[in-house]
């Protein structure tokens, strides 16, 4: 629901700020391995809507790389390898490419609906 002066944020306007870190969580890893830091960087980097730096955001983006772990989607190893301390590796499981396939689909279809409101709302034919 937006607020009185405006949506300040997706969820103010329906759109879930989990479903996105999600989606792009796995695309990034349908790439290459990644540490969780490093995830969260390239996503905001690339969609600074999605910030992170609001209190307690960043830990909204290491309960969500949870629970796609927990759910079986990506999983994760220790790498001790450097120095300092131990780091989590990330990886995309079969079933996470799966789902980020199905992902893609839906958003491909949502946007096609948006696209088709849009058109009605601004007087044009929708088909």
């Amino acid at each position: 629901m937006c607020k009185r002066d405006g949506a300040k944020s997706f969820s103010d306007i329906g759109m879930s700020f989990n479903f996105w870190v999600r989606a792009l969580i796995l695309y990034y890893l349908s790439k290459e391995k990644s540490y969780g830091y490093e995830l969260i960087n390239s996503i905001y980097t690339n969609f600074p809507e999605l910030s992170y730096q609001a209190p307690g955001l960043m830990g909204n983006y290491y309960r969500i790389l949870r629970m796609l772990e927990v759910e079986g989607l990506i999983e994760s190893q220790w790498d001790t390898s450097g120095n300092g301390p131990a780091k989590r590796v990330y990886s995309i499981t079969q079933s996470g490419k799966e789902n980020l396939n199905l992902l893609i689909k839906y958003i491909e279809q949502t946007k096609e609906f948006v696209d088709k409101f849009l058109n009605f709302v601004n007087g044009k034919e929708v088909k």
